[in-house]
């Protein structure tokens, strides 16, 4: 094997000049990035928990909501920023957050590759998603439904979307971008993307309810 393909991702064939392995370990890097979302959930709970509009309290499934998209706001605007920042340096940096990613590129090799598909969904998503997911967050936080559904049901379609392509460009690659092992398939690529299926299904649902329901009552008065 060349010095360029003397690393730990798929294909084999794949080569990554001047790679540089991370130097914490896996499960410090998981953790890491496990505490700091964590982080990112709780004060964003306590935070909403405690806010009062006109008096009230907000409801639990508003407080959840609220939760999900500060998640993927931080991710968004912060995590997946960084990568675009260092797309063409990835491979050489070793920085907690280049090593994160050089870990989670063990389930998606693309991510270390410099390939375009990747750089231009993540410039959707930190230029466009990321921050609509602040304004559907805001819409909770005042209780502006208007504000809160159409941002909702726009980072949902937008959610699908890069998800679809990101799933469905790998499933047809003549080769596969992950390791064969199934903590990496199941664990890292299925895993940890599936939340942006599910959620924002349901959410995409709830928003396209509300505004329906809502253009119905306009259109009675």
């Amino acid at each position: 094997m060349s010095a360029v393909n003397q690393h730990p991702y798929f294909p084999q064939s794949l080569e990554l000049s001047g790679y540089t392995p991370p130097t914490q370990s896996p499960f410090a890097l998981v953790s890491v990035m496990g505490g700091t979302l964590g982080a990112v959930l709780a004060s964003t709970y306590v935070a909403f928990t405690r806010r009062r509009v006109r008096g009230w309290v907000l409801g639990r499934s508003d407080r959840l909501v609220a939760m999900w998209f500060v998640l993927c706001a931080a991710l968004h605007c912060v995590y997946e920023l960084y990568y675009l920042l260092h797309f063409r340096t990835l491979v050489v940096t070793q920085d907690i957050l280049a090593s994160t990613w050089k870990e989670y590129a063990k389930s998606d090799s693309r991510y270390l590759a410099q390939v375009p598909l990747v750089f231009a969904l993540e410039s959707i998503t930190v230029t466009v998603t990321g921050p609509l997911c602040l304004v559907a967050a805001y819409g909770i936080w005042t209780q502006s439904l208007g504000i809160r559904h159409i941002a909702q049901l726009c980072t949902s379609v937008l959610h699908l979307y890069s998800v679809m392509v990101y799933f469905g460009t790998e499933m047809i690659a003549a080769e596969s971008n992950c390791r064969p092992e199934a903590l990496y398939y199941y664990g890292y690529f299925m895993a940890m993307n599936a939340p942006w299926v599910v959620v924002p299904l349901v959410l995409a649902t709830q928003s396209f309810g509300a505004i329906s329901k809502g253009m119905s009552i306009a259109k009675v008065d």
